[in-house]
């Protein structure tokens, strides 16, 4: 029995999970690479393989585009009401209130109406596209920013509004660069452009992701498998990231009141850029992600699983009088042995690979063995005539000969290759073998370890609920039935099997102070 000495104010101290719903989107959720969100009109735009569908949260949605893949989208408000700007891989469109759709393209050719990334601040549009950055006020005439940033595909842009003019922060050919622009006759300069350095070791490519303007950081730099935190005085650290297995970063964004990292091996999150960063609440943690936005209330995530929408759960007040009480959670077997009966009943332990290895080891020293066999038959008939007088009689002779001969003949080869004993050519093979039968070993050990501590803390929850005869006690336990279904069929039946007897041993025992 595992019991921990705490109270309701204790436990209204540590952060909040995020309670994940799944929307109804009339594409499967892998399809969608985009997404953006307006809170004023309460509208969710959803960008897919083949265009743009507009509508409400909990839907219905409409196709608005048909123009190919979205890779990016904005909300723009003006006096004329909400636009939305979509940035394809066929050029930029606008979708304006009435519907209408107008291509806003800041170039003719290919390059620049291939774009990646959008951005919206201080009344300005940027773009990243496959040829540079661009800027707008209208999303009509754009603006190259003469000698701001190199030539070449631009995958991010950032901006934000500075005394005198406007940042602008741009990853150009896989370098992260920054420019401070100021408007001179309807056209943008650049009075300071600089190279952005970040020295830090850890590999799995340049920069994905640019955010600016976060808390604990004036600009944050996402790659891969690592953050790159600017502070306002300029100074650069790196914070290396505790990714799952084979995970690598796509996207940074803030929503529900804390921090999400998007990756295809689930969504993190944290409070502070600094983490430590975990896994999200099911289904969003184990779930494929493409795609976030959101606002301080509610972080919507495009999944493989589907559509989500995450927000803070509401505060419960506390029951007058509550005052400190004991959390006792129920008897269950530990991490460890949960994780070991998973990798018996998937037959995932390293004895197998072991075997291999000693086997293409010692393979050298097997000799191969061939058997041959041999069988000769031979026959032969003679014939011979002759003539003899006796008597004065004429004699004719004949003379037969037969024979018949068997020859048997079996044996054995053995023969070695002793080169296998200083390099076999199988080792390659078992190697690669193992390498990915220790990546599916961690992602089931990963997936069983968010189950496991996702149940405690659904049945920690269940111990604080004031009300007993509460709805959200009978949604709780059905949550912790469902976690601990998802670890019975990773064990094969085990975790229930161990559980049940565990519970049993524990109602058996008598009660303090019985007789």
């Amino acid at each position: 029995m595992l019991v921990l000495a705490g109270g309701r104010a204790t436990a209204a101290e540590e952060p909040t999970a995020v309670v994940w719903r799944n929307l109804v989107a009339p594409v499967r959720g892998g399809e969608i690479a985009a997404l953006a969100f307006d809170r004023a009109s309460g509208t969710l735009a959803l960008g897919d393989l083949r265009g743009v569908l507009v509508g409400p949260p909990d839907g219905p949605f409409e196709r608005r585009l048909r123009r190919g893949q979205v890779r990016d989208l904005a909300f723009l408000r003006d006096a004329g009401g909400v636009s939305l700007l979509a940035a394809t891989t066929r050029g930029l469109f606008l979708v304006e209130p009435s519907g209408a759709v107008v291509e806003v393209s800041p170039g003719p050719g290919a390059t620049a109406r291939a774009g990646n990334r959008l951005a919206v601040a201080a009344g300005w549009i940027a773009v990243a596209s496959d040829d540079g950055v661009f800027l707008s006020r209208d999303a009509r005439r754009w603006l190259r920013p003469a000698t701001a940033f190199p030539a070449g595909p631009a995958t991010a842009v950032a901006l934000r509004e500075q005394a005198g003019g406007l940042e602008c922060w741009a990853i150009v050919g896989g370098e992260p660069w920054s420019a401070r622009l100021v408007e001179d006759r309807q056209e943008l300069t650049a009075r300071e452009s600089l190279r952005q350095t970040v020295s830090f070791a850890a590999g799995g490519g340049g920069p994905v992701d640019l955010v600016l303007g976060l808390p604990g950081a004036d600009v944050a730099m996402v790659y891969p498998t690592a953050l790159a935190l600017r502070d306002t005085l300029g100074a650069w650290r790196v914070v290396q990231l505790e990714l799952p297995p084979g995970a690598e970063v796509l996207r940074l964004a803030a929503g529900a009141g804390q921090l999400f990292l998007a990756t295809l091996r689930g969504l993190l999150v944290a409070g502070s850029l600094e983490g430590p960063w975990r896994r999200a609440g099911p289904p969003a943690g184990s779930a494929a992600v493409r795609a976030l936005a959101g606002d301080p209330a509610v972080l919507f995530a495009a999944a493989d699983t589907g559509l989500l929408a995450g927000a803070a759960p509401e505060p419960r007040a506390a029951a007058p009088g509550a005052g400190a009480q004991a959390l006792v959670l129920p008897e269950e077997p530990d991490i460890e042995r949960v994780h070991q009966a998973a990798l018996a009943y998937l037959r995932l332990g390293p004895k197998g690979m072991d075997a291999l290895k000693q086997g293409v080891t010692r393979r050298g020293w097997l000799p191969v063995v061939i058997l041959h066999g041999a069988l000769a038959h031979d026959r032969s008939r003679a014939t011979a005539w002759d003539e003899a007088v006796s008597g004065g009689d004429l004699w004719s002779l004949v003379d037969r000969d037969r024979d018949h001969a068997e020859d048997y003949d079996v044996g054995l080869t053995f023969s070695w290759d002793l080169g296998d004993l200083a390099y076999n050519p199988e080792e390659i093979d078992v190697s690669r073998e193992a390498r990915e039968v220790i990546e599916l070993r961690d992602d089931v050990l990963d997936e069983i370890t968010q189950l496991y501590f996702e149940r405690r803390r659904v049945l920690a929850q269940l111990q604080l609920l004031p009300d007993p005869g509460d709805a959200e006690r009978m949604r709780l336990r059905l949550r912790a039935d469902e976690l601990a279904a998802g670890i019975d069929a990773w064990t094969g039946g085990w975790f229930g099997r161990q559980t049940r007897r565990l519970a049993a041993q524990t109602h058996s025992l008598p009660r303090a102070g019985g007789n």
